[in-house]
């Protein structure tokens, strides 16, 4: 018997190359264009999004980077020429395709269309198929964003806070969240060797005054089986009221129980909206703090958001805007003080972990 444990670990030894472990490297995450009118998609900014590109390039030799994107633009070509931009740059991408940036953004921001945003979807499971095959590749994975959270929105504007939906909001006539249009974007993620982050901010334990999240729950586990080591289930450490900030130590424990249902695993969507949505009073330290914490849990996949706040550009609107309003002196796209942070804090733990 230990001569066969011996000969697996040889074989292992030829087949692995010099310098390289079988554990794959952790994917990290940065949003670049949620979908504003003054974001980098809208004004077709090249420049800003080399930039951005430039800036996560020290993270590449230690960890797998991609940028992600919602597609939901109505003028494709102004897309087509961001995806050009960073296929040129060997970037790979993740597009927003199930979100509460889509319900809300979509409707009301006059630079988009999605394909149906009373039901957060930003292109179709068709519309996909098509960027696939243009880009291939470099198309990697996808992005389910706050569907349960945008869900318990909506049933609170069709009853008890009316006041909630925004004159552009288009309600859906059933639920947001709908098992099958998920499995739509799961099984397509499959096919092609794609993974899905699922992230959100209302898994159980955490939402206990959400009385559909026990049936929601069951139902994405039974999407997770069905379609194994697709999904990646992540938290969104962006909860209301600042209630993912006592969070730091469990956070993970309302994911990691996807892992056993079939998930790829678990991570976290890292947003500087811990306090109130307000972004700037989240400080850099707050930031690491939580990506020290994945790593320790051993996360393959960690997302960083909002661009603005990790890039040098103008803070969101909905309405058109110009991404180059930045400080005199500062060129658009260029790392923030934040993000130059971040990314000492992920070199040093990844040569941390690589020390003998």
């Amino acid at each position: 018997m230990k001569s066969c444990h011996y000969l697996v670990a040889l074989l292992l030894a030829l087949f692995v190359p010099c310098g390289l472990t079988a554990e794959k490297k952790a994917r990290l995450i940065f949003s670049i264009d949620q979908g504003f009118g003054n974001g980098v998609v809208a004004n077709a900014n090249l420049e800003a999004l080399t930039k951005m590109v430039q800036a996560l390039e020290p993270l590449r030799i230690s960890y797998e980077v991609s940028v992600l994107l919602n597609p939901m633009i109505k003028d494709k070509q102004r897309l087509k020429l961001m995806l050009d931009t960073l296929v040129a740059q060997k970037m790979p991408f993740v597009f927003d395709v199930y979100s509460s940036d889509t319900f809300t953004l979509g409707a009301n921001g006059p630079a988009n269309a999605p394909f149906d945003s009373s039901h957060g979807q930003s292109i179709s499971v068709d519309q996909l198929a098509a960027f696939k095959a243009s880009y291939a590749a470099s198309l990697v994975g996808l992005r389910f964003m706050e569907i349960f959270g945008q869900d318990y929105g909506i049933r609170a504007m069709k009853t008890t806070n009316p006041e909630l939906k925004r004159p552009g909001d288009k309600l859906p006539g059933d639920n947001f969240f709908r098992p099958d249009l998920a499995e739509g974007f799961i099984r397509f993620a499959g096919q092609h060797a794609m993974f899905v982050q699922w992230a959100d901010f209302g898994w159980m334990p955490f939402s206990p005054w959400d009385s559909e999240m026990p049936k929601y729950t069951e139902q994405v586990k039974a999407l997770l089986r069905k379609h194994p080591g697709v999904v990646t289930v992540t938290y969104n450490n962006n909860e209301p009221n600042e209630a993912s900030l006592p969070r730091l130590g469990t956070w993970h424990t309302a994911v990691e129980q996807f892992s056993k249902q079939g998930a790829a695993g678990f991570g976290l969507s890292n947003q500087s909206w811990l306090h109130n949505f307000t972004y700037m009073d989240t400080k850099p330290a707050e930031i690491i703090a939580w990506t020290r914490s994945a790593l320790d849990n051993k996360c393959r996949l960690i997302q960083f958001e909002p661009a603005w706040y990790f890039f040098n550009l103008p803070p969101a609107t909905f309405g058109h805007g110009d991404s180059t309003h930045v400080p005199s002196g500062t060129m658009p796209g260029e790392a923030k003080e934040s993000l130059k942070q971040l990314i000492a804090f992920l070199l040093a733990a990844q040569s941390s972990t690589n020390k003998p």
